[in-house]
């Protein structure tokens, strides 16, 4: 018995299980008591694993393939839109609604990944950042689809069936489901061949090309798979909040990404997840109770930078390394307990 549980316990999945099971009492209790998980609390956790879905995508782009964008937010934007027009236009299953974003974010990240070839470094941050600022224009110019300045509200919630229409408390397991497949996927591209050719990619293009690794597939699929975990993201946003607007893709949100797939320290998902929880969370839950950062959102950046500086001053592989550090500590004190030693 005690030998199952340990080769449980050492599945790459067990983690991210126990996580989800946290994450399901967490929005129970919300549910059915009074009090001991708020509302603001709730929506923090809900509004984090969205945002830890596009970063999971930014996180492959960067850990893996050594490619960098400034356009993630804007894909988010994009990915809501899309997502509210269909929810308010036509009567179809959630799966239809991520069906559709997907086939628009491989035609974009295909198109990105394809410029992409051309450029490199600071020159690749610039054009990705001109695509979301063309985006971003897009959203606030009055039309349509994306209602401009104002944005679009009243979106329906969606439905999984024909006999499971989703609200407000219970879209939160459907965020939380996708983010959990999109945890699987995630950790079988990094544990694949395509995983591997990336990283040898990122480490040397010419040492990449000269083991027969075709690049223009590579960076074009990286790109692929960020856009697309990018607007799914966008997709559960507007499904969570009922709405859409342009302020909600600023380059703040992009900039934040960013730091959170930083101060992560990894590509894995467990990285990307300790990074968003540690700059989300922490703003929506705690900052956002000061009028100080109320008053001035960008300041929670500064925050974020604080925290990345504080952190890689003592682990420079960011929150990964010091959950392991923090890992080796307390079993060499569990060990010295049983043996009666001490750390020094």
């Amino acid at each position: 018995m005690t030998n199952n549980l340990k080769q449980i316990s050492k599945h790459p999945l067990f983690g991210y299980v126990i996580l989800a099971l946290g994450l399901i009492g967490l929005q129970l209790l919300f549910m059915f008591t009074d009090g001991i998980v708020t509302l603001t609390v709730s929506r923090a956790i809900a509004m984090s694993m969205i945002y830890t879905i596009a970063a999971m995508g930014l996180g492959i782009l960067m850990g893996l393939a050594g490619l960098a964008s400034l356009g993630t937010a804007a894909f988010v934007g994009l990915g809501a839109y899309i997502a509210a027009n269909i929810l308010i236009s036509f009567h179809v299953p959630f799966f239809v609604v991520i069906l559709a974003v997907t086939i628009v974010a491989i035609v974009i990240g295909s198109i990105i990944g394809f410029i992409s070839l051309r450029v490199r470094g600071l020159h690749l941050l610039v054009i990705t950042l001109a695509f979301a600022t063309i985006l971003n224009e897009l959203f606030i110019t009055p039309n349509n689809f994306t209602g401009g300045p104002s944005g679009i509200t009243n979106v329906p919630f969606p439905e999984l069936g024909m006999f499971l229409q989703l609200d407000r408390e219970t879209v939160y397991f459907l965020i939380l489901g996708v983010m959990f497949l999109l945890i699987m996927l995630t950790l079988n591209i990094i544990n694949s061949p395509t995983g591997r050719a990336m990283l040898a990619m990122s480490s040397s293009e010419s040492l990449a090309k000269a083991m027969g690794i075709n690049v223009l597939k590579y960076r074009v699929l990286a790109f692929v798979i960020s856009t697309i975990y990018a607007m799914i993201a966008g997709v559960l946003f507007v499904s969570s909040l009922t709405a859409a607007s342009p302020a909600s893709w600023n380059f703040m949100l992009s900039l934040n990404l960013l730091a959170a797939v930083i101060l992560g320290g990894s590509a894995k998902p467990s990285g990307v997840i300790m990074g968003c929880f540690a700059i989300f969370t922490l703003d929506l839950v705690v900052l956002r109770n000061f009028a100080f950062f109320v008053q001035n959102p960008s300041a929670s950046m500064v925050f974020s930078g604080a925290l990345i500086i504080i952190i890689y001053a003592k682990f420079p592989g960011g929150l990964t390394k010091l959950v392991q550090e923090a890992r080796h500590l307390i079993i060499k004190i569990v060990k010295g307990a049983k043996h009666g030693t001490s750390l020094e």
